[in-house]
């Protein structure tokens, strides 16, 4: 902790219940009772062992716990009343961040008529001491709050919805509002699956009080109006005044479930995160003869035959390189893909075979989505009223793949949305006072039926597909899959689906699993290959 000038003492959960299973037991069904608690003993543990390192210049600090590595991981969906105060890990994506606010924690107050101090402990709101600690001051409104000796926290606010995975057959998606505190903030992005670690709480709902009785108020107001006004004939007029709770997820340790590769901007970085086997499975991986053709039959292997398609893939999936110019443009090197072919022809299995490849990657129907949920959208926050940025398909498919499904459904406005984000790889925004570029690096891949269902062989690909040109000048490869009635071919593609259903582990005979494969890519996606001399005068 001192070295890195940290206040959070991160503990292991596991290693709490190899050192005593009661401890553990109670920490994880009293943990927002105890916490305070432990607290207070790593405050002290500090006082013993590092004495010059509790105290700062404004006295002494406030030191936390965050708990890790629980071995229960509750999806969003069965957060109950019972996990109350209880600790617990969930998982899910982040789709919204609020920006980092200073939370008051502990309250130092000045009485406005004997200047005595008064330390108030805050609970999630603005509360000022009830009366003066002085026998002989009768004060108890008047406050001047003292920064200087008050205690702040960082505080950020964000928004955690369910994975698909575990969207039963149905049902609508659940969100969860998660509170980070401390040295947790801007720990987690839009678009990252995580894990997050802390406790369920019970918040009273104020705003939902306050608008319901503004609308009592309105509506009798209204009703005054009328001839037939004859006073108020009972309580119905008044709306519904119950106080409503709202539950809110305080958490302790955020861990992304993307591999540390996929964060490492170098190949030394890389290389620092890989195992021994891990290196040596990768250099074993690269001695292999004719590894581009291995692997590219090793993507979507339940796939029968479209080995280009296959091939293609691969290439998205390694990307290209990206350049700056001397005059500071950026030039992408993201490859966007296009598969355009006659129906039931494995167009979307491919879409959802790269969606399971790539832990960032999205998939989205073209008909069913709009320009703003592809590119980004500016909402209102309903408790501060205050205008955000809510990240789209693109953006939350940051430096992986955005799988496009029935592109060429998407209505002509929503199309011209993309424009941006195909090229230069930005979403600007100026709108309700924002104005901002944002970053979409990723790569496209869509799928895309012929105008009239079926591929016409005796048109060009433009008069086939229902898409600006524009749109089709920002794609870099086009697959035209075309359904040819042939009874060898159409007897191999039977017989293939039938041994899959039959022995899925036999029927699929590829060269490198899928996890070889997501190791491999990961990799290749951090080296930045620049052309040699000798290579530019051949």
């Amino acid at each position: 902790m001192q070295k890195e000038d940290r206040t959070t003492l991160y503990v292991d959960f596991q290693h709490v219940q190899e050192y005593k299973q009661v401890l553990a037991d109670s920490i994880a069904v009293h943990y927002y009772r105890v916490e305070p608690y432990l607290m207070q003993a790593v405050k002290g543990l500090l006082a013993k062992h590092l004495p010059d390192y509790k105290d700062d210049d404004r006295g002494e600090k406030s030191f936390f716990v965050s708990f890790h590595n629980f071995p229960e991981v509750e999806p969003i969906r069965g957060l109950k009343t019972v996990k109350v105060g209880q600790l617990t890990s969930i998982t899910g994506t982040v789709t919204r961040t609020s920006q980092v606010r200073p939370e008051l924690m502990t309250g130092s107050f000045t009485c406005a008529e004997c200047t005595t101090a008064v330390s108030v402990v805050q609970q999630f709101k603005y509360t000022e001491p009830k009366m003066c600690l002085n026998p002989g001051c009768t004060n108890r409104k008047r406050w001047r709050l003292d920064t200087q000796e008050s205690q702040f926290c960082d505080w950020q606010k964000m928004r955690l919805q369910e994975n698909n995975s575990e969207i039963p057959a149905g049902s609508m998606p659940r969100s969860m509002e998660v509170i980070l505190r401390n040295e947790i903030v801007e720990r987690a992005k839009p678009g990252d699956k995580i894990v997050v670690t802390g406790t369920l709480i019970v918040v009273p709902n104020v705003g939902v009080l306050s608008g319901g009785s503004t609308m009592a108020v309105r509506r009798s107001n209204e009703a005054r109006v009328g001839e037939d006004y004859a006073g108020v004939t009972g309580l119905k007029a008044l709306g519904v005044r119950d106080l409503t709770y709202k539950m809110y997820f305080l958490a302790s340790y955020v861990h992304s479930l993307d591999t540390a590769l996929d964060s490492a901007d170098t190949e030394e970085e890389a290389m620092q995160e890989l195992t021994q086997e891990e290196k040596k499975k990768i250099h074993r991986m690269k001695q292999t003869p004719k590894l581009y053709t291995r692997m590219a039959k090793s993507i979507a292997p339940s796939c029968f035959g479209h080995d280009e398609i296959k091939r293609g893939i691969l290439l998205m999936l390694f990307g290209g390189v990206h350049k700056v110019t001397p005059s500071g443009t950026n030039l992408r090197g993201d490859i966007n893909v296009c598969i355009v072919g006659d129906p039931s022809t494995s167009k979307s299995q491919f879409l959802k075979y790269v969606c399971s490849f790539l832990p960032r990657a999205v998939y989205t129907s073209g008909k069913a989505s709009s320009a703003a949920g592809l590119t980004a959208s500016v909402v209102r926050d309903r408790e501060t009223g205050e205008f955000g940025i809510e990240a789209g398909a693109l953006m939350l498919a940051d430096n992986a793949i955005c799988c496009i499904d029935e592109f060429d459904k998407m209505d002509v406005a929503d199309q011209v949305a993309i424009h941006e984000a195909m090229e230069q790889q930005t979403i600007s925004i100026t709108k309700a006072g924002i104005q901002a570029t944002l970053n979409a690096r990723t790569a496209i891949l869509a799928a895309a039926n012929p105008i009239k269902g079926r591929y016409d062989t005796s048109k060009t690909l433009r008069q086939n597909v229902d898409i600006s040109a524009p749109i089709m000048s920002r794609f870099d490869l086009f697959f035209v899959v075309i359904d040819h009635c042939n009874e060898v071919t159409d007897y191999n593609i039977a017989r293939h689906i039938v041994n899959i259903h039959r022995n899925e582990e036999r029927a699929v005979d590829v060269d490198f699993s899928k996890e070889d494969l997501q190791l491999y890519v990961r990799f290749a996606r951090t080296l930045k290959p620049k052309v040699s001399k000798k290579a530019m005068e051949v």
